[in-house]
Formats: C-alpha cells, sequence, structure tokens
C-alpha cells in the first residue's frame, strides 16, 4: 500500500481487463449463463450484442477462460478479419498442431478437419466454438463464407457486435436472416453500479476508505449513463484529483459536499460534461 491511499484507489479502476477483477453483475450473470446454455445447444450462430463500454469483451474472457477450464475448444478473435485468407491462416494456428501450408480457404480447411471424425456424433461432441469479436466491422462476403462454414457443424459461432445506435443492430440482413438465437447485455442500472464499485474495492480490502453517500452514487451513475467503461475512467481520475488533494490541500477533501464537486471535475476533465 502507498503512502496515499487515493494512489491505491485510483490502480482499481485503471485495468478493466484484468479477468481477476471480473465483477459478476445482475445483467453480465444473466448473459453468461444464457452464453454458456446457447453453446450447450445444437445452434450454429450465436448473436452477442450490446453498447460499447458494457463489459462484453471482458464476459466473453471469461467464458473463454471458465470453457478452457472445463476442457471445451473455444477459440477467441479480439479483432476482425477482413478476408478469408487470414481469417483461414488464423483459424488453421489455432486448430492444428503442425503447420497446413495446402489449406487456402474455409473450404480446404472444413475437409482437412473433417478427416478427425467417424461419424456425426463425434463431430458434435468435439464441436470448436469460435468467438468473433468486432463482427460489426467484417466484410458481408466473409459473413456468408462463416455461415456454410457453421453448416458443416464443425464448428459453432458466435459474433459479438457494438450496438452504436439507437437502431437494433440486428437489422443488418446479413445477420438477420442467419442468427439463430440473440444475446444482449445492457447498460448496469443504478444498483449495478453501486454494487461494481463495492466489489471492485472490495477485492482490494479498501473498502473502510469508500465513503460515497447515496447522493454521490447517484451522481455517479448519472455521469457515467451505466457504461462499465466510463465508469472506470471517471473513478480513476476522481481518486486522482483526491490524490492530489490529499497530498498537497487534504483540507479541501474534508470540506462539505467534496465527493461531487470532485466528481464534476473528474467529469469535465473526462469530457463527459462542457465545463
Amino acid at each position: 500500500m502507498s503512502n496515499n491511499i487515493y494512489a491505491d484507489l485510483k490502480e482499481i479502476f485503471i485495468n478493466e481487463d484484468d479477468i481477476n477483477s471480473f465483477v459478476n453483475l445482475d445483467k453480465t450473470i444473466s448473459c453468461y449463463n444464457k452464453i454458456i446454455s446457447v453453446i450447450k445447444k445444437p445452434l450454429k450462430l450465436v448473436l452477442f450484442y450490446g453498447k460499447p463500454g458494457t463489459g462484453k469483451t471482458f464476459l466473453l474472457n471469461k467464458i473463454v477462460k471458465d470453457l478452457g477450464d472445463n476442457q471445451k475448444q473455444v477459440i477467441f478473435f479480439s479483432y476482425p478479419f477482413f478476408s478469408e485468407t487470414s481469417f483461414v491462416n488464423a483459424l488453421c494456428d489455432e486448430i492444428f498442431t503442425d503447420k497446413k501450408e495446402n489449406i487456402n480457404n474455409f473450404e480446404e480447411l472444413i475437409q482437412e478437419y473433417g478427416k478427425k471424425f467417424a461419424n456425426k456424433k463425434e463431430i458434435l461432441e468435439n464441436q470448436i466454438v469460435i468467438i468473433l469479436d468486432e463482427a460489426q466491422l467484417y466484410p458481408q462476403e466473409l459473413i456468408e463464407k462463416i455461415r456454410l462454414m457453421a453448416d458443416s457443424r464443425y464448428f459453432k459461432f458466435i459474433f459479438t457486435i457494438h450496438k452504436t445506435s439507437e437502431e437494433d443492430v440486428i437489422a443488418k440482413d446479413y445477420f438477420q436472416t442467419r442468427i439463430w438465437e440473440s444475446i444482449e447485455l445492457k447498460s448496469a442500472d443504478l444498483n449495478e453500479v453501486i454494487t461494481y464499485i463495492l466489489k471492485k474495492i472490495s477485492m482490494k480490502n479498501l473498502e473502510k476508505y469508500l465513503n460515497f453517500s447515496d447522493a454521490d452514487f447517484a451522481l455517479i451513475y448519472d455521469l457515467c449513463e451505466g457504461n462499465l467503461r466510463t465508469l472506470n475512467k471517471l473513478l480513476y481520475k476522481f481518486y486522482e484529483i483526491c490524490e492530489y488533494y490529499e497530498k498537497n490541500e487534504p483540507s479541501v477533501l474534508a470540506a462539505k459536499e467534496q465527493n461531487q464537486k470532485i466528481l464534476i471535475m473528474s467529469a469535465i476533465d473526462t469530457g463527459l460534461i462542457n465545463a
């Protein structure tokens, strides 16, 4: 622990991708269970979507880890592909232990992989789950190839997409007509934001230094609008400002409603509100 407790509190919110700091919330638990459930079903294409910053990638990393621990083969690509060749090469690197120089397209990949199995039962028992993040960036022709790949039943795909507008993302034709099941991760509500903050700080055994009132939590929620990425940035800046005052002007931190004032300062600094 450092000499300035706010430096320690600040660090809690800097690494939002650390799987060891995963926080279960009502909505993430629900989505987690739904994704695990659909993976067990004979579905070929699944859509997982939500607004940027809701924790989709973080949740998927936990799912990949948990399934891997249970000896289930899962491939997770956190970056998009724009050509069949690059995608096939990446899959070959993950699927085959030896280099496959003769595989140049999806058809050859399916043919080679199919040699491992004697019947349909073996295929379904050894089905590989492939999770594609940023799927909204994939070219339509590549999505069509992936659909055909899923038809082989050797592979099951989970498309992860950012919902960036009021329009429902699954309205895109090439997803709407092919997806078997859709799962949405919505933004956190006020109680989930409070739970998130409490659990994150409790993980470091620093909960005794948490001094937010109900009004403070309400302001935090209004500022971040339930977006966990925004919440992390806001609280990192909040504790960074507190760290400065503790070092240079500690009396400021004792002032009435100082949390509200510093939260507003943090929101201005992070661009959430205009000065």
